[in-house]
């Protein structure tokens, strides 16, 4: 079990799906509700890579790995108490859609800044609870405005962006409170870039990991353009595909892509060497 299932699950098997978890009041937030738990609920003070300064670069840059460490511990700190996403499966996002509400269609802002996309080609990420109802206060974040969405529409949604390639997260603004359903690739991700680049933890890893069965690979290797963690290869003189499950982050979307049906994915916590690895 993760922390924060430990954490916040309060008996169910996730605790992204606890209900209670995306019930967090935008309306009216008590000042020092806020300052006790120093949790930000405002989407605009929380993002991707914001947390990572120039102490923790510069001292990566010059190869000082003890003030790295240091560095890191403090923005993961931080992070984990304000703005931290988790991946999810594509069966546990469509299971969630049925937990939040309301749900809305929103602009990813990572591909905004990355890409310059325009917001009519950019809808790809959803919000989440009372704060859509709140969306123009916060404007440079809900550029191009929000599109709710019923749960049919947002599961529709969900596996269509799964069919392009794109890792489900789920994300807090203010932990424990559930806000936001992303749906991104690398490098456009910010916490997937972070985590990948900077091994720095603000995306943990799912609840699952991918497993190949040789027997059923063909040897196609349409899976391996599908993996945004660096953790599929083919090997060429066994023609098969090969995951590293330590790098492996659990999003499944080489198992929707395997025809062969390959490709399962297997409970990280029933696997020793990887319970702990998230």
């Amino acid at each position: 079990m993760c922390d924060w299932c430990e954490k916040y699950g309060n008996g169910y098997e996730r605790w992204y799906f606890n209900p209670s978890n995306y019930a967090r009041r935008l309306y009216k937030i008590r000042k020092e509700e806020a300052e006790a738990s120093g949790a930000e609920a405002n989407p605009q003070a929380a993002g991707g890579m914001a947390f990572v300064g120039r102490d923790f670069l510069e001292a990566r840059e010059r190869g000082d790995m003890a003030e790295v460490e240091r560095t890191k511990q403090q923005i993961e700190g931080a992070m984990w108490l304000t703005h931290f996403g988790q991946v999810i499966t594509l069966e546990e996002a469509l299971k969630i859609t049925d937990i939040m509400y309301p749900i809305s269609l929103i602009t990813c802002a990572c591909r905004r800044s990355m890409e310059g996309l325009p917001d009519d080609e950019n809808f790809t990420c959803m919000g989440m609870g009372a704060g859509m109802y709140k969306w123009e206060r916060w404007p440079d974040t809900y550029r191009g405005g929000v599109h709710f969405l019923t749960p049919d529409e947002a599961k529709e949604v969900l596996a269509k962006l799964n069919k392009r390639g794109l890792v489900h997260s789920i994300y807090t603004f203010g932990t424990p409170y559930l806000a936001g359903l992303c749906n991104c690739d690398y490098p456009d991700c910010a916490a997937i870039r972070t985590a990948i680049d900077l091994e720095i933890k603000i995306l943990w890893k799912g609840h699952y990991v991918a497993k190949i069965d040789p027997e059923l690979c063909n040897g196609c290797a349409s899976c391996v353009h599908r993996c945004q963690f660096r953790a599929l290869s083919f090997v060429p003189n066994r023609n098969k595909a090969y995951i590293d499950q330590l790098q492996c982050f659990g999003c499944g979307l080489c198992a929707t892509e395997c025809d062969q049906e390959a490709i399962t994915l297997v409970e990280r916590a029933g696997l020793p060497a990887l319970a702990n690895v998230w």
